[in-house]
Order: C-alpha cells, then sequence, then structure tokens
C-alpha cells in the first residue's frame, strides 16, 4: 500500500527552489509562478505541467513521472540578460535533487531547450524573449 500524497508539492517545491535564489532572483526580480505570472511583472520565471504520467504498481503508485516547461521570461524594452537567466535554470535544475514532501527523489534532469521571442500583438516593437527548457521530473511515492 501507498502513502497518499499531494501532486501539487511537486509544482510547489519547484517554484519555492527557484523563488529561494538570490541569483536567479537577481535576474529575474518579479519571481516564479506556476502557469502565468500577475499584471504588470516584466522579468520572470514560469513553471507549466507538460505532461503527466501516475506509474503505477500494485496497491497504488509507484512514481509520478512529469515533464514541466520552466522557462526564463523577459521583456525586451528592459534589455533581460536571458542567457544568464537560461543558464541559472540550468544550473539549479538538472540533474539535481529535488525534495518533496511525501516523496522520494528519483530524478530530475532537462529534455530539451527552449528559445523562442513572441512579437507584442498590439506594438510590433514589444519582444519578449522565453529561454529555458522542458525539465522531466520524477519522485518515487513510497510504500507503507
Amino acid at each position: 500500500m501507498t502513502i497518499a500524497v499531494d501532486s501539487s508539492n511537486i509544482d510547489a517545491a519547484l517554484v519555492d527552489l527557484l523563488n529561494a535564489d538570490a541569483s536567479l532572483n537577481a535576474l529575474l526580480p518579479d519571481g516564479t509562478f506556476m502557469d502565468e505570472a500577475p499584471p504588470g511583472a516584466k522579468r520572470f520565471v514560469i513553471v507549466s505541467v507538460l505532461d503527466a504520467r501516475d506509474i503505477p504498481r500494485f496497491g497504488g503508485r509507484a512514481y509520478e513521472d512529469t515533464l514541466y516547461l520552466i522557462k526564463a521570461v523577459g521583456l525586451s524594452m528592459l534589455n533581460p540578460n536571458m542567457k544568464a537567466a537560461a543558464f541559472r535554470l540550468d544550473q539549479l535544475l538538472d540533474d539535481q535533487v529535488l525534495t518533496v514532501t511525501g516523496y522520494t527523489p528519483m530524478m530530475l534532469h532537462r529534455e530539451e531547450r527552449v528559445r523562442l521571442t513572441e512579437v507584442d500583438d498590439i506594438d510590433s516593437t514589444i519582444r519578449w524573449y522565453h529561454r529555458g527548457g522542458r525539465y522531466r521530473v520524477m519522485q518515487a511515492i513510497p510504500q507503507v
């Protein structure tokens, strides 16, 4: 039998890890958020779930396997250092151990990098830069 766990603890652990890093916060001072940043944010990190699978075992889940899109976002007018922000994200996440309440860490690594520029729909002189990656997080669920 497996212990009851809350998958959103994994999301929160990622957001907390990134928000706690002084170097990342110096580059992206508006913070790290799940799915969307608050109005007015101009330099921030977004964490989104792209795919999540529960891997079964007899009596419950063995582990959770989640693919996240984790990206630095910066407004061009502020001349953000996107290269440094993406590098810092990778330092914090690739092949690191993520501690999550109720889980045993298994794996955290980047599977693919992400880099794109978004042109504003209203003012074509405004650009939003996006840099980061798709990161796979696997967390085991202890048995009782």
